[in-house]
């Protein structure tokens, strides 16, 4: 033991005169979800999927307490991919009605459709009605982020005799909004919006006066509807229509998109509402300065199995289908849009994209068109892969996921903007229609708002037409682009829709349903047209042509079987050296995987094409119903 600096130091292993310089270990403290404060066991809570707030219910009595006493919890819980059923029923009408949107929509399909519930026959339509009109409404109470859309699930067509549970729904729903003095404009439009629908006269007159009551309401889609209807007779009147058009701009301020495509189309063709042209070039200028990019890389982040191809495959074939239906394009990019939007959303599996895409197509053409797709149908096109709950399950999937919102900007809204600001020859017009869809087949191009594409399009169809003055001030003024800003995106366009190589199916036989669908009369055949190359068109533009690779074609192991004819004789596509075979048993899921051995065998059975099958001609039944009711 010796002293420095006055303190003892003892080299003595074995003496206690001084503290042991050796630490005691403590144990970590171990964080477990009842050591986390409240607001932020709410915030894991809220968005757990339901099954998953259950188990943590059973956990521990205060966790049970939390989920228990607190609405907060239901409302934001997922029921991605659970459906209702006698089992869980009590679980999602807790859920709809604290406020939790998916659960409702859920229900009310789940309602109406008597799929998943097991309702029995005895008054099936009246007890189905009653309850599938109760979480409609509780739907529309709960959606302020889109448009009402219950409206379209039940839309005409009616059962023609007998009891119809959509009959029910619409009977109950107008009885809530003879007595609920509060909520029930977006009911009201939704009532206006089926009774619109029938040819009865009388029935339209109650529509107009049910937007009427719902624009009173404040329902701003009513008061376009009611706008729309008006307009026919302002044109008459020029005092009148400039009033109407003054009443437009005020809805196209508030929100309404439909109000912003028609004004900036009344703006675009001379209409000035009274205002000087600067003025009404700058009203189109902000609809397009508004369009931004939404990438669609994210979906091969969210969707592992998938890529390029196989999307491309996929909406290749929505355009049969359209092609064959005879739909709109507005009808068909709206449903390539939901497709796209739902595939960043949920992970989808390879054996139900097609389930997806025709689901799609389903909700879209009930959305905006005269004609719908029948359930039924959509089953029928899948060659029957899927089955009727297959798909009713899937569309109360997409608008849960898309939260009701349906109708989002398209390049279809602004190439119709175009078209009103400059004449274009018909010719021309067709073009520019055929490249806008054969935009659609590429992910790559969604770098570019649906704006900028249009602008882009319109510019290379006059291009490729050698029209002088392809790009003019006035074009320029209404879009903001300007001519050198659309080159990149021009020559984008060019060379995927023109230059590349369409991918192949298995078969080695290239998809191009696009250009099959442009080359009918109606389009005066231009997707036969000969295509100016690409090397012109850099010349026309003033650019120097880059070395372009080869498309790399794809090897056959690669591109698996996921897609079925659907079944009919109203499309051209046209195949060398092929001829259809029977059959037979031989039918393939869509998006499964075959071994090689399989592929042989099916090689020479399976067509992916519209053609060569057997006619039908439509479903005849009560859409809204199984086989059996009413």
């Amino acid at each position: 033991m010796r002293v420095r600096g006055g303190v003892i130091h003892c080299r003595c292993s074995k003496c206690f005169c001084l503290p042991s310089k050796r630490r005691i270990k403590k144990r970590p403290r171990v964080l477990t979800l009842l050591s986390l404060p409240e607001d932020v066991l709410f915030h894991i809570l809220k968005w757990l999927p339901a099954e998953d707030i259950l188990a943590i219910r059973a956990v521990h009595p205060h966790l049970k307490y939390l989920v228990d006493n607190h609405a907060s919890v239901w409302a934001s819980a997922s029921f991605r991919e659970m459906w209702p059923s006698p089992d869980n029923l009590k679980l999602f009408e807790r859920a709809a009605e604290s406020g939790n949107f998916e659960a409702a929509v859920k229900l009310g399909i789940a309602y109406l459709y008597n799929e998943g519930l097991s309702i029995s026959d005895e008054g099936r339509a009246e007890v189905n009605g009653l309850k599938a009109s109760r979480f409609f409404s509780l739907t529309e109470r709960l959606n302020v982020n889109a448009a009402p859309f219950i409206w379209l699930f039940i839309r005409p067509p009616w059962s023609v005799s007998g009891s119809c549970c959509k009959a029910v729904v619409f009977e109950s729903l107008k009885a809530e909004c003879q007595f609920q003095k509060v909520h029930k404009g977006s009911i009201l439009y939704c009532l206006g919006k089926v009774l619109s629908l029938f040819e009865d006269e009388e029935k339209r007159k109650e529509a107009l006066e049910m937007f009427e009551a719902s624009s009173n309401q404040g329902c701003l889609n009513s008061s376009y509807l009611l706008w729309e209807s008006s307009q026919r007779t302002a044109m008459s009147d020029p005092g009148r229509y400039l009033q109407s058009l003054r009443k437009l701009r005020d809805y196209a301020t508030k929100g309404c998109w439909e109000a912003q495509i028609s004004l900036a189309k009344a703006c675009g063709n001379g209409n000035q509402l009274g205002l000087e042209a600067k003025s009404s070039h700058e009203v189109v200028l902000q609809l397009f300065q508004a369009s931004h990019p939404v990438s669609k890389k994210s979906i091969f982040t969210v969707q592992k199995g998938m890529n390029d191809t196989m999307r491309y495959i996929l909406i290749d074939w929505l355009v049969e289908v359209a092609t064959m239906k005879d739909f709109t394009s507005l009808c068909l990019h709206m449903t390539v849009e939901c497709v796209d939007r739902y595939l960043k959303l949920r992970v989808v599996p390879r054996a139900k994209l097609q389930l997806l895409g025709i689901a799609c197509m389903v909700i879209c053409t009930r959305f905006i068109s005269k004609e719908i797709l029948t359930i039924r149908e959509a089953v029928w096109l899948t060659d029957n892969t899927y089955k009727y709950e297959d798909l009713v399950r899937m569309m109360g999937e997409i608008i849960s996921a898309l939260e009701g919102k349906i109708r989002i900007p398209t390049l279809v809204d602004y190439k119709e903007v175009l078209v009103n600001v400059v004449p274009t020859e018909r010719r021309t017009l067709h073009l520019y229609s055929f490249i806008c869809e054969l935009s659609l087949l590429y992910t790559s191009l969604s770098v570019y708002s649906p704006a900028h594409l249009a602008a882009a399009a319109l510019l290379l169809a006059k291009l490729m037409h050698r029209q002088a003055h392809p790009w003019t001030s006035q074009l320029w003024e209404c879009t903001g682009f300007f001519y050198e800003d659309l080159i990149p995106c021009v020559l984008s366009l060019h060379k995927k829709c023109f230059h590349d190589d369409a991918p192949k199916d298995y078969r080695q036989v290239s998809l191009t349903a696009v250009k099959q669908r442009f080359e009918d009369k109606r389009y005066e055949g231009i997707g036969q047209e000969k295509v100016m190359g690409y090397g012109q068109l850099c010349k026309l533009l003033g650019v120097k042509q880059e070395d372009t690779e080869p498309s790399s074609s794809l090897n056959v192991a690669e591109i698996q079987t996921f897609l079925n004819s659907p079944s009919g004789k109203r499309t051209k596509r046209r195949r060398e050296n092929s001829i259809q075979e029977d059959r037979g048993s031989f039918v393939t899921t869509p998006t499964a995987e075959l071994s090689s051995q399989e592929e042989t065998l099916l090689g020479n059975f399976l067509d992916w094409s519209l053609d060569y099958c057997s006619g039908y001609e439509g479903d005849q039944e009560s859409e809204g119903e199984k086989e059996g009711d009413g």
